[in-house]
C-alpha cells in the first residue's frame, strides 16, 4: 500500500502538503496540487476509505471557534426589503437559528450597500475572518453571477435561481410541490384545474412549475390551454379564457392572483377549490404549499458546515442540491 510518506519523497514536498493537496486544499498552489496528485496517481495511490471517513468525522466534531461567524449575504436586496418582508425574515430566522444551534454566529452583508461592490465586499469578509458563506433568496432575477473570491469562501445558495457559477444549493421542490396539488384535486374529482403563475417566479424555478402540470394534469392533453403563465391586464381576454376553459379549480402561484382575477372576471365561482403553491400564514383560508423555507435555510446552513469541515472552499466541481416540497396546508 502507497503511504503519503511515500508520495511526500517522490514529489519532494512534505507530508503536509501531500495531505493538503490530494484534498484540493487551496491553500497549496495549484501548480503543487496538481505534482502532487500526479505522483501520487503514478504510484498507484488509493485513499483509505475507512481512514478517510475518520478523519473526516474528526473534523466535524471539532469544536467551533468562539465568535466563528457565516456571512448571510443579501444578494441584490436592499436592507430595507431584508427587514421588513416577513419571507425574508423567515428565511433568516431558519438560517440563524440552524447556525446558532451549530456553535456557529451569523453577519448580515448586503451587496446593494452604498459604495459597495462584489470585491470589495470579498475584502470585508476576509478581513474578518469569514470563511463560511450564506447567499440569500434572489427576489427578482433568474440568473446570478457575482464576482466574488470563491477559492476563499466555502458558499451555499438559498432558493433556485441558477447562479454563474453554479454553487450548492438548498431550494423548494417546485416540480413536487405542482404534482402534490394536481393529485390532491384529481382525489376530490378536479379534471380541469388551471394553473396561473407568476412569469419571473416560474422561471428562477427553473420551470419546474410548468414542467409538472403538463405532465401531471388529469387531463393531460388539455394541460397547455389550462396554463397561464402570468396573468393579462386585458380583462376581456381573461373573461373570454376563462369562459372557454371551463376551470374546475385553480392552482396559483401567489394569493394576490386570486384576488386580481376576482377583480378582473365574476365568473370565479366562491366555492371552486384553489391551491396556493406559495401558501402564507396571512391567508390561511386558501390551502396550499408551505415551501418551509425556514427548514431549507438551516439546510443550506449544514452545506456550508460540511465545508468548513472538511476544509473544502470555492467553486464545487459538482454542486450539490438539496430540494425540499415543503408541507401540505388545509385552508382554515
Amino acid at each position: 500500500m502507497i503511504t503519503l510518506q511515500q508520495i511526500a519523497r517522490a514529489a519532494g514536498c512534505s507530508l503536509a502538503t501531500v495531505s493538503y493537496a490530494l484534498r484540493d486544499d487551496p491553500r497549496i498552489r495549484p501548480e503543487t496540487r496538481k505534482q502532487v496528485q500526479t505522483v501520487a496517481e503514478q504510484l498507484g495511490y488509493r485513499p483509505n476509505p475507512r481512514f478517510s471517513a475518520l478523519m473526516s468525522h474528526i473534523r466535524r466534531s471539532r469544536p467551533v471557534a468562539e465568535g466563528e461567524r457565516i456571512a448571510f449575504v443579501w444578494v441584490h436586496t436592499p436592507r430595507t426589503e431584508s427587514t421588513k418582508d416577513p419571507f425574508l425574515q423567515r428565511v433568516f430566522l431558519g438560517a440563524k437559528t440552524r447556525a446558532e444551534a451549530l456553535g456557529y454566529g451569523l453577519e448580515q452583508f448586503w451587496t446593494f450597500e452604498r459604495g459597495m461592490n462584489d470585491r470589495r465586499l470579498s475584502q470585508v469578509m476576509k478581513s474578518r475572518g469569514i470563511v463560511g458563506m450564506l447567499l440569500s433568496p434572489v427576489m427578482h432575477e433568474a440568473e446570478v453571477t457575482l464576482d466574488f473570491e470563491w477559492a476563499c469562501f466555502a458558499p451555499a445558495v438559498i432558493g433556485n435561481a441558477r447562479w454563474n457559477p453554479e454553487l450548492h444549493h438548498a431550494g423548494h421542490h417546485h416540480y413536487m410541490a405542482m404534482r402534490m396539488a394536481l393529485e390532491r384535486l384529481a382525489a376530490v374529482g378536479c379534471r380541469r384545474p388551471m394553473a396561473i403563475l407568476e412569469a419571473d417566479v416560474n422561471e428562477r424555478a427553473r420551470r419546474a412549475w410548468e414542467a409538472a402540470f403538463t405532465v401531471f394534469h388529469p387531463s393531460r392533453s388539455e394541460a397547455g390551454e389550462l396554463l397561464w403563465i402570468e396573468l393579462p391586464e386585458d380583462r376581456r381576454a381573461v373573461a373570454r379564457r376563462i369562459k372557454t376553459c371551463r376551470p374546475d379549480a385553480l392552482v396559483v402561484s401567489a394569493h394576490t392572483i386570486i384576488e386580481k382575477l376576482r377583480a378582473m372576471v365574476t365568473s370565479v365561482a366562491p366555492e371552486m377549490p384553489i391551491i396556493n403553491l406559495h401558501w402564507v400564514p396571512t391567508v390561511p383560508a386558501m390551502g396550499g404549499v408551505d415551501q418551509s423555507y425556514d427548514t431549507i435555510a438551516a439546510n443550506a446552513v449544514d452545506l456550508v458546515v460540511s465545508q468548513l469541515n472538511s476544509n473544502e472552499t470555492g467553486v464545487p466541481p459538482w454542486p450539490r442540491m438539496l430540494l425540499f416540497s415543503g408541507r401540505w396546508m388545509e385552508p382554515s
